[in-house]
């Protein structure tokens, strides 16, 4: 339930209770101290007005009419707070009793209970001109202290109540106007999450806020990057499927076509001398047949190996390589290629072997069209120093796919092509990356490093 909570109702509930706890702690103290301080309040009434009748007592003894004067010293007493006090006859003590009797109050009887401060007497005897007349009770009620004690402790609550409700209405004003960022981001990020990603957030409110608002807009600026990377490269990766169906579709019909039309030409020609029993035009023709099909033959191997590498799944990753090699150099027998494998290479999963074939495979082939190199080296290697700076990163560790030549090396305003292009995106699947660029000694290097195990990696660098 409390998960549910807004952190905006989370901070006002807050609040609330340290106000509330603020209050009962004030409103606390004051009832604790009702005891201590009314009982405090009565002993110091009791003992100044005891001294007091005490002393007038005495000048009452050298009065002409001490009767009188007692009756209008008790009369002026009554107006004291917190005591009463009284002229008793000694043989009345129903009417004592009855004076000192506890009267009524308005505080609660649990709150009388709880400050514990009972009535107090003290009797002055009255003795004039050595005759008793009774006592001067003196009785310390503090009923009315615990009653101004009560109604301050009713008043402070109110008070207080009123001001923590103004300063809870308050605080709720500063947290709505100190979350309004988060509303805000709130509110962009779901247009992100829709996909609109033109949306950005106006930097507001405190520093921690302005950078969350200024972090926001840096995503937003990276998906919207990303998603116009990502439609060129599908509209790239169209054009290179429209390109390889052109292609294809090219070497079908000026390759594979007249030797099919060859294939139907010599068969009826074979056809028709059989049947006039001329073996030597029959056999002439069925050699041309032979000659035929193995050219469609390999036609047919070279297409398959463009568009799935048979000799990859059959023999493995370095002996497709090593195979690979060796028809560039039946090929390009003018260009000296060379050749090294790591033998855990082999160890490589099916996707990272593909990744790594295509890889090779797309580099020579931009080696040999563009490079016009004497010299090529092809080499997979684990965790060897790298030739191109952008790729020093030493997080990155792994295989580390290199191929490099000696030709006239990459002009300064070189863009990636669609094949290298696609291959970088491949090994960016894989947790890798790829760069390019030139070698001091002359010449280009196209790298590939990533991990064998897929751990992802940062993205440096583009392919040729």
């Amino acid at each position: 339930m409390w998960r549910k909570v807004s952190l905006r109702n989370r901070l006002n509930l807050l609040f609330a209770a340290l106000l509330l706890a603020w209050l009962a702690v004030d409103v606390g103290r004051m009832l604790m101290d009702a005891g201590p301080r009314a009982r405090a309040e009565s002993e110091s009434v009791t003992g100044l007005t005891g001294k007091f009748v005490t002393t007038a007592l005495a000048h009452v003894q050298d009065s002409p009419e001490p009767t009188r004067d007692l009756a209008a010293l008790v009369a002026n007493l009554q107006n004291i707070r917190h005591i009463r006090v009284a002229l008793v006859a000694d043989g009345d003590p129903a009417v004592a009793s009855a004076f000192i009797a506890e009267t009524e109050a308005e505080a609660p009887a649990w709150f009388r209970v709880m400050a514990n401060a009972p009535i107090s007497v003290v009797s002055i005897p009255v003795v004039l001109r050595q005759h008793r007349l009774g006592s001067v009770l003196l009785v310390a009620d503090p009923s009315d202290e615990i009653d101004e004690i009560w109604s301050a402790a009713q008043t402070q609550a109110a008070a207080g109540g009123a001001l923590a409700l103004a300063v809870l209405f308050a605080s709720s004003l500063f947290i709505r106007w100190a979350l309004k960022p988060l509303d805000l981001a709130g509110t962009v990020l779901a247009q992100l999450q829709a996909g609109d990603y033109s949306a950005r957030v106006k930097p507001s409110g405190s520093p921690e806020f302005v950078e969350i608002c200024r972090k926001i807009n840096s995503l937003a600026e990276a998906l919207s990057s990303l998603r116009a990377a990502n439609e060129e490269l599908i509209e790239r990766i169209l054009d290179v499927q429209d390109a390889e169906r052109k292609a294809i579709a090219h070497e079908l019909h000026d390759e594979i076509g007249p030797h099919l039309f060859g294939l139907r030409a010599r068969a009826a020609m074979l056809a028709s001398r059989l049947k006039k029993d001329d073996i030597d035009d029959a056999a002439a023709a069925a050699i041309s047949i032979c000659d035929q099909v193995e050219a469609l033959q390999g036609q047919n191997r070279r297409i398959l190996a463009r568009l799935r590498p048979a000799a990859l799944e059959e023999l493995g990753l370095i002996a497709a390589l090593r195979a690979l090699v060796e028809q560039w150099r039946k090929d390009e027998p003018d260009v000296a290629l060379e050749f090294s494998a790591d033998p855990r290479v082999s160890e490589l999963g099916k996707r990272a072997s593909l990744m790594a074939y295509r890889f090779v495979q797309e580099a020579l082939t931009n080696a040999f069209r563009h490079s016009r190199a004497h010299r090529i080296e092809v080499t997979l290697a684990y965790d060897e120093a790298r030739t191109i700076e952008s790729v020093r990163d030493p997080a990155l560790s792994g295989l580390c796919i290199r191929i490099s030549d000696d030709g006239r090396g990459l002009a300064a305003d070189t863009t990636p092509g669609m094949g290298l292009l696609g291959m970088r995106e491949r090994v960016r699947a894989l947790g890798g990356v790829v760069a390019f660029g030139n070698v001091p000694n002359g010449g280009a290097v196209v790298e590939a490093l990533f991990d064998a195990i897929g751990t992802k990696s940062r993205s440096v660098g583009n392919s040729r």
